[in-house]
């Protein structure tokens, strides 16, 4: 596997953990761990009600959209072009959530997330290894 698909496996299995951390926050009051200090609170943006849709916290939408990125980063030779593609559009997709979301955090909620801007970047740095000239 070249580093590049490891790299890319690396960052889905962290974003993954953060997911699945927020959404233990979310459904069984475990502790967030985040300072609190100015803009950034944590707590503010994972309990306010923009962190529910459909009935769901997003972060359980974080771990469904990592379950995804994880198996399509999955590298298999016989369909690794079709299986680019598919990369490059759920990267897409996610990053075009996340630019909804940072607009949630500073305009609707006015307050930052440390954990989510990690998820933020994640995302942004996974659509970049699918773009980049490297990546194919």
């Amino acid at each position: 596997m070249r580093g590049v698909a490891w790299l890319r496996l690396a960052l889905v299995l962290v974003g993954l953990g953060i997911s699945a951390y927020l959404t233990a926050v979310h459904y069984h009051g475990a502790p967030l761990y985040c300072r609190t200090h100015g803009i950034v609170d944590c707590e503010q943006v994972v309990t306010s009600p923009e962190s529910v849709v459909l009935g769901l916290p997003l972060a359980l939408w974080g771990v469904v959209w990592f379950v995804l990125a994880g198996v399509l980063a999955w590298p298999r030779e016989p369909w690794e072009e079709r299986v680019r593609s598919w990369r490059r559009l759920w990267a897409a997709v996610g990053a075009l959530a996340v630019v909804y979301f940072v607009y949630l955090e500073f305009v609707v909620i006015g307050h930052v997330c440390l954990w989510c801007s990690a998820v933020h970047l994640i995302v942004l740095v996974l659509l970049a290894l699918e773009v980049a000239p490297a990546a194919a």
